[in-house]
């Protein structure tokens, strides 16, 4: 079952990241940023999915997040 996470409550350093670290396969390069974001945990695991702000494709990308940090 996935249970999506309303982005605004996010501080916002938090936000900023997961919106710009991401990856696109169509344009082959990492940190394009993306556009009409939703996070959201599906089977334990925390993913970001929108779309390139360059050309548009979806791009997913798991959230690992370290212990400690």
């Amino acid at each position: 079952m996935r249970e999506t996470i309303d982005l605004s409550t996010l501080p916002e350093i938090e936000r900023d990241i997961y919106l710009n670290d991401s990856w696109c396969d169509k344009c082959n390069e990492a940190d394009l940023g993306i556009v009409n974001p939703e996070l959201y945990v599906e089977s334990g695991r925390k993913y970001i999915c929108g779309n390139c702000k360059i050309c548009g494709t979806e791009c997913i990308s798991e959230i690992i997040e370290r212990q400690g940090e």
